[in-house]
């Protein structure tokens, strides 16, 4: 492409082979969540984590718009939470049949990727101690001490930032622990649900994302490195996607921390067709809905999701 030229794509979106020619891209992306009950329901109370944050590394928010359909007296109420994420509240009084979720947002990135920074006062035990979804059984253990032991011999990844020698350690390990978690189970929808523990993912023998992403941190974890999971989307897939961030002493202040990511489901590092929506210790911190609601004993309820990268401009330098 020539200097200013840029690339559009809708619906099925080709994924450039080699990003190397790409110096920005924009992505735009569509959401929805779709919840259908068998009565009408009251009091919905629903916590939502669909939007990016303003900045993470180099990738920044251009625009963004939450929508509710279906619903009666809403009110959006947004806030940051304990990780930086951007979080709404929506309350509603009353929905008859069914309520959308629906968010549509642009972001834009730059080459090369930038880690993200942390602030000045955070700290890594949020992230080294295990959760429910990321206790370590005995395998997990036994597959942390073999990637100690296999440390001396692993050769310095070309995927690297300035690191002293702790930090090299880690990201050496991190990067291990990801391509040991893309071996241990195979890719298979159905086998796992969003509540399934990393332990058990790995007895099972597959999962989805967000069992590739909890094992390689409980993994993380048991050798003392602080890892967290990462939600967001990937160009090219129809679906949410998750991987993890080990966080390392920052080079240029080593009083200070950033997030270097490996996605073990792909085995790669994500790049510039990687969005970052939302971290916590795993999943159940960066949920894209939960909450609540009032209704007729009785009554069920049926769900449905839907996400997209609908659209992207690529220019190259």
């Amino acid at each position: 492409m020539t200097a200013d030229a840029v690339l559009h794509a809708r619906s099925a979106i080709a994924v450039p082979s080699d990003w190397r020619d790409v110096a920005r891209v924009r992505h735009h992306v569509q959401q929805g969540y779709r919840y259908s009950y068998s009565a009408p329901v009251t009091d919905i109370r629903q916590r939502l984590i669909m939007v990016p944050p303003v900045r993470y590394g180099d990738q920044r928010l251009a625009s963004h718009e939450l929508t509710v359909e279906g619903a009666d007296d809403v009110t959006l109420d947004w806030e940051t939470d304990r990780f930086g994420n951007r979080v709404c509240k929506v309350r509603a009084s009353r929905v008859s049949t069914s309520v959308r979720f629906a968010v549509e947002f642009e972001v834009e990135r730059d080459a090369p990727p930038v880690a993200q920074r942390l602030h000045a006062n955070a700290t890594v035990e949020p992230f080294l101690a295990p959760t429910a979804l990321t206790v370590p059984d005995d395998r997990i253990r036994e597959a942390g001490a073999a990637i100690l032991d296999a440390l001396p011999h692993a050769p310095v990844p070309e995927e690297i930032v300035p690191l002293d020698s702790h930090g090299l350690r880690q990201w050496m390990l991190a990067i291990l622990a990801g391509e040991w978690t893309s071996k241990a189970i195979r890719y298979q929808h159905g086998l796992t649900g969003v509540q399934t523990p990393a332990a058990m993912a790995l007895h099972l023998g597959g999962g989805v994302c967000q069992d590739y992403a909890h094992i390689a941190i409980s993994v993380l974890r048991t050798l003392g490195v602080p890892a967290r999971y990462v939600s967001g989307h990937v160009l090219g897939e129809g679906a949410p996607h998750a991987w993890f961030e080990a966080i390392l002493p920052d080079p240029a202040e080593p009083a200070r921390l950033i997030a270097k990511a490996y996605d073990p489901t792909h085995k790669r590092f994500p790049g510039m067709s990687y969005i970052t929506v939302a971290v916590g210790r795993d999943y159940s911190d960066v949920a894209p809905t939960s909450g609540s609601y009032s209704g007729i004993a009785g009554s069920h309820l049926a769900s449905k999701k839907d996400a997209w990268v609908v659209d992207v401009q690529m220019v190259s330098e």
